[in-house]
Protein backbone atom coordinates (compact mmCIF):
# COMPACT_ATOMS: atom_id res chain seq x y z
CA UNK A 1 0.00 0.00 0.00
CA UNK A 2 1.65 3.69 -1.02
CA UNK A 3 1.78 5.92 2.10
CA UNK A 4 2.43 9.89 2.03
CA UNK A 5 5.08 11.58 3.93
CA UNK A 6 3.35 14.20 5.05
CA UNK A 7 6.22 16.11 6.53
CA UNK A 8 8.42 15.75 3.39
CA UNK A 9 8.90 18.57 1.16
CA UNK A 10 6.72 16.88 -2.15
CA UNK A 11 3.50 15.84 -2.22
CA UNK A 12 3.70 12.77 -4.15
CA UNK A 13 3.08 9.27 -3.14
CA UNK A 14 5.78 7.51 -1.96
CA UNK A 15 7.19 4.55 -4.22
CA UNK A 16 5.78 1.28 -3.30
CA UNK A 17 8.10 -1.13 -1.88
CA UNK A 18 8.46 -4.69 -3.39
CA UNK A 19 8.37 -7.90 -1.35
CA UNK A 20 10.89 -9.74 -0.50
CA UNK A 21 9.59 -12.26 -2.92
CA UNK A 22 9.67 -9.90 -5.82
CA UNK A 23 12.89 -8.72 -5.08
CA UNK A 24 14.37 -12.36 -5.10
CA UNK A 25 12.66 -12.77 -8.88
CA UNK A 26 14.35 -9.25 -10.22
CA UNK A 27 17.74 -10.58 -9.03
CA UNK A 28 17.76 -13.88 -10.41
CA UNK A 29 16.41 -12.98 -13.77
CA UNK A 30 18.95 -9.74 -13.65
CA UNK A 31 21.61 -13.00 -12.80
CA UNK A 32 20.76 -14.93 -15.92
CA UNK A 33 20.64 -12.40 -17.90
CA UNK A 34 24.26 -11.42 -16.86
CA UNK A 35 24.84 -15.18 -16.96
CA UNK A 36 23.64 -15.67 -21.01
CA UNK A 37 25.82 -12.45 -21.91
CA UNK A 38 29.40 -13.61 -19.95
CA UNK A 39 28.39 -17.49 -22.23
CA UNK A 40 28.55 -15.16 -25.26
CA UNK A 41 31.11 -13.50 -24.92
CA UNK A 42 33.54 -16.27 -23.71
CA UNK A 43 32.26 -18.44 -26.90
CA UNK A 44 33.50 -15.13 -29.24
CA UNK A 45 36.52 -15.37 -27.46
CA UNK A 46 36.91 -19.21 -27.78
CA UNK A 47 36.37 -18.54 -31.33
CA UNK A 48 38.84 -16.09 -32.23
CA UNK A 49 41.76 -18.14 -30.63
CA UNK A 50 41.10 -21.32 -32.45
CA UNK A 51 42.49 -21.52 -35.85
CA UNK A 52 40.17 -23.12 -38.36
CA UNK A 53 43.05 -24.55 -40.29
CA UNK A 54 44.73 -26.10 -37.43
CA UNK A 55 46.85 -25.15 -34.26
CA UNK A 56 47.85 -21.40 -33.99
CA UNK A 57 51.07 -22.72 -33.10
CA UNK A 58 51.91 -24.32 -37.01
CA UNK A 59 52.30 -20.54 -38.30
CA UNK A 60 54.08 -19.50 -35.18
CA UNK A 61 56.95 -22.71 -35.50
CA UNK A 62 56.85 -22.01 -39.20
CA UNK A 63 58.34 -18.48 -38.92
CA UNK A 64 61.07 -19.86 -36.51
CA UNK A 65 62.93 -17.84 -34.25
CA UNK A 66 62.79 -14.02 -34.90
CA UNK A 67 64.30 -12.12 -31.58
CA UNK A 68 67.50 -11.64 -33.18
CA UNK A 69 67.96 -9.69 -36.61
CA UNK A 70 71.43 -10.66 -37.38
CA UNK A 71 72.13 -6.93 -38.43
CA UNK A 72 71.75 -6.25 -34.30
CA UNK A 73 72.96 -7.44 -31.30
CA UNK A 74 69.57 -6.67 -29.25
CA UNK A 75 66.90 -7.56 -31.93
CA UNK A 76 65.00 -7.61 -34.83
CA UNK A 77 63.10 -3.87 -32.94
CA UNK A 78 66.13 -2.01 -33.03
CA UNK A 79 66.87 1.36 -31.26
CA UNK A 80 69.85 1.84 -34.25
CA UNK A 81 67.28 1.45 -37.38
CA UNK A 82 65.00 3.68 -35.68
CA UNK A 83 66.99 6.47 -34.80
CA UNK A 84 68.61 6.43 -37.79
CA UNK A 85 65.80 8.92 -39.58
CA UNK A 86 67.51 11.41 -37.27
CA UNK A 87 70.91 11.15 -38.76
CA UNK A 88 72.33 14.58 -39.32
CA UNK A 89 69.25 16.18 -37.84
CA UNK A 90 71.45 17.80 -34.34
CA UNK A 91 74.09 19.39 -36.80
CA UNK A 92 71.11 20.51 -39.56
CA UNK A 93 69.17 22.07 -36.49
CA UNK A 94 72.09 23.63 -34.82
CA UNK A 95 73.47 25.20 -37.92
CA UNK A 96 70.25 26.32 -38.93
CA UNK A 97 69.63 28.46 -35.46
CA UNK A 98 66.76 26.01 -35.27
CA UNK A 99 67.62 24.87 -31.53
CA UNK A 100 66.09 27.19 -28.34
CA UNK A 101 67.21 27.47 -24.95
CA UNK A 102 64.30 25.28 -22.86
CA UNK A 103 64.24 28.57 -20.62
CA UNK A 104 62.48 30.54 -23.20
CA UNK A 105 59.30 27.78 -22.57
CA UNK A 106 58.29 28.78 -19.27
CA UNK A 107 56.65 25.75 -18.89
CA UNK A 108 60.23 23.27 -19.33
CA UNK A 109 61.90 22.46 -15.98
CA UNK A 110 63.68 24.79 -14.08
CA UNK A 111 65.97 23.55 -11.17
CA UNK A 112 64.30 22.76 -8.05
CA UNK A 113 64.68 21.37 -4.94
CA UNK A 114 61.37 20.56 -4.29
CA UNK A 115 61.28 17.11 -4.91
CA UNK A 116 57.08 16.70 -5.71
CA UNK A 117 58.21 19.13 -8.99
CA UNK A 118 61.46 17.22 -9.31
CA UNK A 119 59.29 14.12 -9.96
CA UNK A 120 56.36 15.44 -11.80
CA UNK A 121 59.56 17.06 -14.24
CA UNK A 122 60.21 14.24 -14.67
CA UNK A 123 57.54 12.15 -15.36
CA UNK A 124 56.09 15.14 -17.81
CA UNK A 125 59.17 15.88 -19.65
CA UNK A 126 61.91 12.84 -19.31
CA UNK A 127 64.51 15.01 -17.23
CA UNK A 128 64.39 17.54 -14.13
CA UNK A 129 66.46 19.41 -12.81
CA UNK A 130 68.05 19.60 -9.05
CA UNK A 131 69.24 23.18 -8.31
CA UNK A 132 71.91 23.91 -5.94
CA UNK A 133 73.20 19.70 -5.96
CA UNK A 134 76.74 21.06 -5.40
CA UNK A 135 77.61 24.43 -4.07
CA UNK A 136 80.32 26.34 -5.27
CA UNK A 137 83.10 24.87 -3.54
CA UNK A 138 81.80 21.79 -4.36
CA UNK A 139 81.84 22.14 -8.05
CA UNK A 140 85.35 23.91 -7.80
CA UNK A 141 86.58 20.56 -5.95
CA UNK A 142 85.64 18.28 -8.77
CA UNK A 143 86.44 20.94 -11.75
CA UNK A 144 90.23 20.90 -10.33
CA UNK A 145 90.50 17.10 -10.12
CA UNK A 146 88.86 16.92 -13.23
CA UNK A 147 91.31 18.94 -14.87
CA UNK A 148 94.10 17.96 -13.33
CA UNK A 149 93.40 14.40 -14.53
CA UNK A 150 92.45 15.11 -17.87
CA UNK A 151 95.94 16.87 -18.17
CA UNK A 152 97.42 14.11 -16.91
CA UNK A 153 96.17 11.81 -19.50
CA UNK A 154 97.17 14.02 -22.55
CA UNK A 155 100.97 14.21 -20.81
CA UNK A 156 100.89 10.36 -20.90
CA UNK A 157 99.63 9.95 -24.72
CA UNK A 158 96.38 7.81 -22.76
CA UNK A 159 93.69 10.52 -23.68
CA UNK A 160 90.58 10.11 -24.80
CA UNK A 161 89.81 13.13 -27.70
CA UNK A 162 86.04 13.29 -28.85
CA UNK A 163 86.10 15.84 -31.33
CA UNK A 164 88.60 16.37 -34.17
CA UNK A 165 91.13 19.37 -33.61
CA UNK A 166 91.33 19.24 -29.64
CA UNK A 167 88.22 20.15 -28.75
CA UNK A 168 86.76 17.18 -26.40
CA UNK A 169 88.32 15.37 -24.32
CA UNK A 170 86.11 12.17 -22.34
CA UNK A 171 87.85 10.95 -18.68
CA UNK A 172 86.42 7.59 -18.41
CA UNK A 173 86.45 5.25 -15.46
CA UNK A 174 86.38 8.23 -12.89
CA UNK A 175 85.52 5.72 -9.95
CA UNK A 176 89.11 4.58 -10.57
CA UNK A 177 90.77 8.10 -10.45
CA UNK A 178 89.89 9.72 -7.42
CA UNK A 179 87.76 9.48 -3.97
CA UNK A 180 86.05 12.68 -4.72
CA UNK A 181 84.90 10.93 -7.94
CA UNK A 182 83.54 7.80 -6.03
CA UNK A 183 81.87 9.91 -3.70
CA UNK A 184 79.77 11.54 -6.21
CA UNK A 185 78.64 8.21 -7.44
CA UNK A 186 77.75 6.70 -4.56
CA UNK A 187 75.73 10.62 -3.65
CA UNK A 188 77.41 11.69 -0.57
CA UNK A 189 76.51 15.20 1.04
CA UNK A 190 80.42 15.88 1.33
CA UNK A 191 81.05 15.94 -1.78
CA UNK A 192 77.21 17.33 -3.28
CA UNK A 193 75.07 18.58 -1.00
CA UNK A 194 71.97 17.27 -2.22
CA UNK A 195 73.12 13.37 -3.27
CA UNK A 196 70.79 11.93 -0.67
CA UNK A 197 67.87 13.72 -2.37
CA UNK A 198 69.53 12.53 -6.10
CA UNK A 199 69.63 8.71 -4.48
CA UNK A 200 66.05 8.80 -3.37
CA UNK A 201 64.73 10.13 -6.79
CA UNK A 202 66.54 7.67 -8.79
CA UNK A 203 65.91 4.70 -6.16
CA UNK A 204 61.86 5.70 -7.56
CA UNK A 205 63.16 5.47 -11.40
CA UNK A 206 65.21 1.85 -11.20
CA UNK A 207 64.32 0.65 -7.74
CA UNK A 208 66.81 -0.23 -4.93
CA UNK A 209 70.38 -1.93 -5.71
CA UNK A 210 70.64 -0.20 -9.04
CA UNK A 211 73.88 -0.28 -10.76
CA UNK A 212 76.63 2.01 -12.07
CA UNK A 213 76.94 1.67 -16.26
CA UNK A 214 79.63 4.45 -16.46
CA UNK A 215 80.98 7.19 -14.78
CA UNK A 216 83.33 9.80 -17.06
CA UNK A 217 84.25 13.49 -17.18
CA UNK A 218 83.44 15.70 -20.39
CA UNK A 219 85.21 18.77 -21.32
CA UNK A 220 84.12 20.73 -24.32
CA UNK A 221 86.12 23.15 -26.22
CA UNK A 222 84.60 25.90 -28.96
CA UNK A 223 83.63 24.26 -31.20
CA UNK A 224 83.28 20.53 -29.69
CA UNK A 225 80.49 18.55 -27.93
CA UNK A 226 78.50 17.68 -30.73
CA UNK A 227 76.45 14.04 -31.33
CA UNK A 228 73.90 12.87 -32.43
CA UNK A 229 70.28 12.47 -31.63
CA UNK A 230 69.48 9.28 -29.24
CA UNK A 231 68.66 7.59 -26.39
CA UNK A 232 70.10 5.79 -23.86
CA UNK A 233 68.90 2.21 -24.08
CA UNK A 234 69.33 1.72 -26.88
CA UNK A 235 71.27 -1.43 -26.43
CA UNK A 236 67.76 -2.94 -25.10
CA UNK A 237 65.31 -4.76 -27.11
CA UNK A 238 62.13 -3.19 -28.47
CA UNK A 239 59.50 -2.75 -27.59
CA UNK A 240 59.75 -1.07 -24.52
CA UNK A 241 58.21 -1.57 -21.21
CA UNK A 242 56.40 1.52 -19.79
CA UNK A 243 59.01 2.53 -17.94
CA UNK A 244 62.95 3.10 -18.23
CA UNK A 245 65.84 0.67 -17.57
CA UNK A 246 67.85 3.40 -16.20
CA UNK A 247 69.09 6.98 -16.22
CA UNK A 248 71.64 9.01 -17.20
CA UNK A 249 72.89 12.12 -14.69
CA UNK A 250 74.83 15.06 -15.72
CA UNK A 251 76.25 17.27 -13.08
CA UNK A 252 76.50 20.65 -14.16
CA UNK A 253 80.14 21.59 -13.45
CA UNK A 254 80.14 25.09 -15.67
CA UNK A 255 76.88 27.49 -17.01
CA UNK A 256 74.57 24.91 -19.29
CA UNK A 257 72.95 26.74 -22.21
CA UNK A 258 72.53 27.11 -25.92
CA UNK A 259 76.11 28.81 -26.75
CA UNK A 260 77.68 27.09 -24.11
CA UNK A 261 77.28 23.32 -25.59
CA UNK A 262 74.54 22.21 -23.06
CA UNK A 263 73.07 18.59 -23.69
CA UNK A 264 70.03 19.02 -26.66
CA UNK A 265 66.70 17.19 -25.51
CA UNK A 266 63.40 16.79 -27.10
CA UNK A 267 61.20 17.17 -23.90
CA UNK A 268 58.82 14.76 -23.66
CA UNK A 269 59.99 12.15 -26.31
CA UNK A 270 59.76 9.43 -23.82
CA UNK A 271 56.41 8.72 -22.97
CA UNK A 272 52.95 9.43 -23.00
CA UNK A 273 50.58 10.49 -19.92
CA UNK A 274 49.08 6.71 -20.18
CA UNK A 275 52.67 5.60 -19.75
CA UNK A 276 53.73 3.72 -22.58
CA UNK A 277 56.55 4.83 -23.98
CA UNK A 278 56.67 7.15 -27.30
CA UNK A 279 60.16 4.94 -28.80
CA UNK A 280 58.41 2.36 -30.70
CA UNK A 281 58.95 0.31 -34.38
CA UNK A 282 56.62 2.74 -36.00
CA UNK A 283 57.24 5.99 -34.52
CA UNK A 284 57.47 9.24 -36.35
CA UNK A 285 60.64 10.43 -34.30
CA UNK A 286 61.24 13.67 -36.54
CA UNK A 287 57.05 14.94 -35.51
CA UNK A 288 58.39 14.81 -32.62
CA UNK A 289 61.43 17.34 -33.13
CA UNK A 290 58.53 19.61 -34.97
CA UNK A 291 56.37 19.91 -32.45
CA UNK A 292 56.85 22.78 -29.55
CA UNK A 293 58.99 22.76 -27.74
CA UNK A 294 61.18 20.45 -30.60
CA UNK A 295 65.00 19.97 -29.65
CA UNK A 296 65.74 22.58 -27.10
CA UNK A 297 69.14 23.10 -24.73
CA UNK A 298 68.84 22.44 -21.24
CA UNK A 299 69.96 25.48 -19.29
CA UNK A 300 71.09 25.47 -16.08
CA UNK A 301 73.85 26.82 -14.07
CA UNK A 302 77.09 25.62 -12.45
CA UNK A 303 76.34 23.11 -9.50
CA UNK A 304 72.21 22.08 -11.03
CA UNK A 305 72.33 17.81 -11.33
CA UNK A 306 70.44 16.92 -14.58
CA UNK A 307 68.77 13.58 -14.13
CA UNK A 308 66.82 11.67 -17.39
CA UNK A 309 64.71 8.91 -18.58
CA UNK A 310 67.05 6.87 -20.59
CA UNK A 311 63.82 6.49 -23.11
CA UNK A 312 64.25 10.70 -24.04
CA UNK A 313 66.10 11.61 -26.97
CA UNK A 314 69.03 13.49 -26.40
CA UNK A 315 72.36 14.43 -27.80
CA UNK A 316 75.14 16.49 -27.04
CA UNK A 317 75.44 20.26 -27.65
CA UNK A 318 78.06 22.15 -29.29
CA UNK A 319 79.74 24.92 -27.51
CA UNK A 320 79.30 27.55 -29.69
CA UNK A 321 81.69 30.64 -27.94
CA UNK A 322 84.88 30.74 -26.45
CA UNK A 323 85.49 28.29 -23.23
CA UNK A 324 85.44 25.37 -21.76
CA UNK A 325 82.53 23.15 -20.51
CA UNK A 326 82.68 21.00 -17.82
CA UNK A 327 80.47 18.15 -16.47
CA UNK A 328 80.40 14.97 -15.04
CA UNK A 329 78.04 12.53 -16.39
CA UNK A 330 77.01 9.04 -14.68
CA UNK A 331 74.37 6.47 -15.97
CA UNK A 332 72.84 4.43 -13.35
CA UNK A 333 70.46 1.08 -14.70
CA UNK A 334 68.38 -1.40 -12.83
CA UNK A 335 70.27 -3.94 -10.93
CA UNK A 336 70.01 -7.17 -13.54
CA UNK A 337 71.28 -4.37 -16.23
CA UNK A 338 74.82 -5.04 -17.12
CA UNK A 339 77.43 -2.12 -16.80
CA UNK A 340 78.14 0.04 -20.18
CA UNK A 341 81.10 0.43 -22.48
CA UNK A 342 83.99 1.34 -20.63
CA UNK A 343 82.92 0.72 -17.32
CA UNK A 344 81.92 -2.89 -17.80
CA UNK A 345 85.49 -3.35 -18.77
CA UNK A 346 86.90 -1.39 -15.91
CA UNK A 347 85.40 -3.77 -13.30
CA UNK A 348 86.63 -6.87 -14.60
CA UNK A 349 90.27 -5.69 -13.13
CA UNK A 350 90.45 -3.12 -10.68
CA UNK A 351 94.11 -2.32 -9.37
CA UNK A 352 94.45 -3.94 -5.70
CA UNK A 353 95.05 -0.64 -4.06
CA UNK A 354 91.76 1.26 -5.36
CA UNK A 355 89.77 -1.98 -4.85
CA UNK A 356 90.15 -1.87 -1.31
CA UNK A 357 89.22 1.90 -1.16
CA UNK A 358 85.47 0.93 -2.51
CA UNK A 359 83.20 0.96 0.03
CA UNK A 360 80.73 -1.98 -0.23
CA UNK A 361 77.75 -0.26 -1.93
CA UNK A 362 80.25 0.88 -4.65
CA UNK A 363 81.46 -2.77 -5.41
CA UNK A 364 77.90 -3.73 -5.79
CA UNK A 365 77.02 -0.68 -8.13
CA UNK A 366 80.11 -1.90 -10.19
CA UNK A 367 79.10 -5.35 -10.00
CA UNK A 368 82.14 -6.72 -8.08
CA UNK A 369 81.94 -8.44 -4.74
CA UNK A 370 85.92 -9.99 -5.41
CA UNK A 371 88.47 -8.90 -7.10
CA UNK A 372 91.84 -9.90 -8.75
CA UNK A 373 94.04 -7.29 -10.82
CA UNK A 374 95.46 -9.65 -12.69
CA UNK A 375 94.01 -12.85 -14.94
CA UNK A 376 94.40 -15.98 -13.13
CA UNK A 377 94.33 -19.66 -14.54
CA UNK A 378 94.28 -20.79 -17.84
CA UNK A 379 93.48 -16.79 -18.74
CA UNK A 380 97.34 -16.52 -18.24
Amino acid sequence: MNRQDRSASTSQELPAVPTNAEMHAVTLERLRDENSRLRAELEALRGAKVSPTGSPWDAAMREGIGYASGKSQTSAGSAGRLLAQLAGVSKERMKAGAIRNASEFDYLPRPSSDESQLEADFVRWGYCLVADAMTTAQVEVQTERLVAQAAAERRIDKAIMTNAGARGQLVNNLVLKGQVFRDVVEFKANVAQRGPLIDRLLTKVMGEKFGLGCAHGAIVHEGGGLQELHIDQGMMPMPYPPFPFGSLIIWCLSTFDLDNGATYIVPGSHRSAEGTTLFHESADLMSMLDQEPGLVAICAPPGTCILTDTRVLHCGGRRLIPGTRYAMRCHYNRHFVRALHEQSTANVHVPADVYEKLSPRLKEMMGITVNDADPVGELN
